[in-house]
């Protein structure tokens, strides 16, 4: 096989920017290889003595901080100090969770029978119905390369202790491990006191009614609570951006609307104050979802305007 950028490949667009892996392959045997991307080239990276070749076969793995948006990774193979390989990848960073892939950008899978060819030197590509069950990065074979991920203040139960066979098909195809069903299928089968909640609603929130939950959570793991994708009010005015470009219920006598952020919460002291202070993410009985079931606006604002 040839010289090859593995992760992430040639015109495909990732969330996760944890690895660089390029494969040197044996069509020559590689003795050295450079990376250039984001503008700099690394110093000829050694591959050829025994004590690599014993730890890490022909691959070279690194951990970059890809820019986002897109990026050219380019690769090249020496042999006593002579070029004889290269490879090119056009690759499409998504560095945050509203970010749109360029044009011409496919998905990466890895879990496709090639694919995962490359990694069973050293991993465990096909763990049977015990191991894949283990509850530890350590003991479960998904661990190996997924645990980073759960590396975050707030952990989804089922991912926390690697049962991710809960979710993921093994036996999928063409790629492996795909979730059992979409979305809020999936997620109702845990959280059916959600599933109640919102039936009690007049009004849902439209990622609700749609069933994309991933919208606003990570099914794996986040740094904010609830597992959300970011911190509440990058989330919300993500899609409300106007909110934060006019006055926003009221111009008080000062010439300001009232406040989104900041501070503590006066209807429940302890809580930071932001848009879940007054709105309800997943629904409620007033078209603006207001909190504990409020339709009036006014009985919003005594929460905690108590005069």
């Amino acid at each position: 096989s040839a010289l090859e950028i593995v992760y992430p490949a040639h015109k495909t667009h990732f969330t996760r920017s944890n690895y660089l892996i390029v494969k040197g392959g044996d069509s020559p045997t590689l003795e050295a290889i450079p990376i250039e991307f984001g503008g700099a080239k690394s110093d000829l990276i050694s591959i050829a003595s025994s004590e690599y070749k014993a730890a890490f076969g022909d691959f070279v793995i690194l951990q970059p901080e890809f820019d986002p948006g897109r990026n050219l990774i380019k690769v090249d193979g020496y042999v006593k100090g002579k070029k004889v390989a290269s490879a090119e990848a056009d690759v499409y960073y998504l560095a945050s969770y509203q970010a749109v892939p360029g044009k011409g950008y496919r998905p990466f899978v890895m879990h496709l029978a090639e694919k995962e060819a490359h990694c069973s030197g050293c991993h465990n590509m096909t763990p049977d119905a015990k191991e894949i069950t283990m509850v530890s990065a350590d003991a479960n074979p998904c661990g190996s390369c997924h645990g980073r991920m759960l590396n975050e203040a707030y952990v989804h139960g089922p991912a926390g202790v690697f049962q991710c066979v809960y979710c993921h098909q093994v036996d999928s195809k063409p790629n492996k491990y795909q979730p059992r069903v979409e979305e809020a299928a999936l997620c109702n089968e845990c959280h059916l006191d959600k599933v109640e909640e919102f039936k009690a609603r007049k009004f849902v929130h439209g990622p609700i009614e749609a069933g994309l939950c991933s919208v606003c959570h990570d099914s794996h793991a986040s740094a904010t609570f609830g597992q959300l994708v970011a911190p509440v009010n990058e989330l919300c005015l993500g899609c409300h951006d106007a909110v934060s470009e006019a006055v926003h219920v009221i111009r008080g006598v000062n010439g300001q609307s009232h406040p989104l952020e900041g501070g503590e919460n006066p209807s429940n002291p302890g809580d930071v104050f932001s848009c879940i202070s007054c709105h309800d993410p997943h629904g409620g009985n007033s078209s603006f979802y207001f909190q504990r079931g409020i339709s009036s606006r006014f009985a919003l604002c005594q929460l905690c305007h108590k005069k």
